[in-house]
């Protein structure tokens, strides 16, 4: 029997669900005199809740960092942050775990890439974070550790 003619108010929900948990907003940051607000990156993960990842330019002395971050559903354009600067965006995971943010960063010595957001590196295991923030440095990204209070979860860039 066809569960969609059986069930038709399940299979709406599944629809919805499935549909409304990619969309994602942007927000922009500047650090306040004690950083960013990282109150949040070891609460009690919400499934289904909104992921909020901050990205903040640690490059180091006065460069100016030019990035670019998307998803397949989701540009947000080219951008640049100042020294120290943040910024961020939130989303819904979508239903199946596929989540995928990736951004482009342009630093003096090349242009680097780094899958900023990844849902089955970012939300299993012990260094899952519902708000994921990262410092970009020359070397590669690093997350914020909630354990540790540092960031000392680092990346090297992807391979191109």
């Amino acid at each position: 029997m066809n569960i969609s003619k059986r069930y038709p108010q399940l299979f709406i929900l599944i629809v919805f669900i499935a549909t409304d948990l990619s969309h994602a907003d942007t927000r922009n940051d500047i650090p306040g005199a004690d950083g960013p607000s990282l109150s949040s990156t070891k609460d009690v993960f919400q499934p289904f809740g909104k992921i909020t990842v901050e990205i903040i330019n640690d490059i180091g002395g006065t460069v100016t960092l030019p990035y670019h971050c998307k998803s397949k559903d989701s540009d947000f354009g080219d951008q640049s942050l100042q020294p120290g600067g943040s910024w961020s965006f939130s989303f819904k995971r979508q239903f199946f775990g596929r989540t995928l943010f990736f951004c482009s960063f342009a630093l003096p010595n090349g242009r680097y890439y780094f899958d900023i957001f990844r849902d089955h590196r970012d939300t299993a295991g012990d260094d899952w974070c519902q708000k994921c923030v990262w410092k970009i440095r020359p070397t590669g990204p690093c997350r914020f550790n909630g354990g540790t209070k540092q960031f000392d979860i680092c990346f090297p860039w992807n391979k191109k």
